[in-house]
């Protein structure tokens, strides 16, 4: 059971580094799954990226490469199929090496989500009023006629 329970957790919050500890950890384990470690290494690849685009407008590929573990012939394809998946969204920079991050999914949603879900709609909420109060002064305004 606790095996279960640290495998969702890495994959709720951990990063790649998680997983290959685990995985060395726990072979068996991890073998007699329905995914196949290489299908878990890819899955955590992807969410590694999805939380490194979390907190930066651009990652340089050689962060990438580091963190994902990658060789930097799977780089491009790999971003591609990030970006194709709907976890991030961005666009590949190749002469400066780097992609740029629009934005990104929330592998965890805690209470800075909700915060921040709480301050748009209370906005959006105060620009509506703004928005009513300005078309009903427009609708009580009324010009004469003929110009007056």
């Amino acid at each position: 059971k606790q095996w279960y329970q640290r495998r969702v957790a890495i994959t709720a919050g951990g990063d790649l580094n998680d997983y290959i500890e685990f995985y060395n950890n726990n072979v068996e384990f991890v073998e007699k799954l329905a995914v196949t470690h290489e299908e878990n290494l890819r899955k955590m690849r992807l969410l590694t990226l999805a939380s490194m685009a979390q907190d930066c407008n651009e990652i340089e590929f050689s962060q990438l490469v580091d963190k994902l573990n990658l060789v930097t012939e799977d780089l491009e394809p790999f971003v591609i199929e990030a970006i194709g998946s709907g976890l991030i969204k961005g666009k590949i920079n190749q002469p400066e090496g780097k992609i740029l991050i629009s934005s990104t999914i929330n592998r965890t949603f805690l209470d800075p989500q909700w915060l921040f879900i709480k301050n748009k709609l209370e906005l959006w909420q105060k620009n509506l009023v703004i928005i009513q109060e300005s078309m009903r002064k427009s609708h009580n305004f009324s010009v004469p006629i003929g110009g007056g």
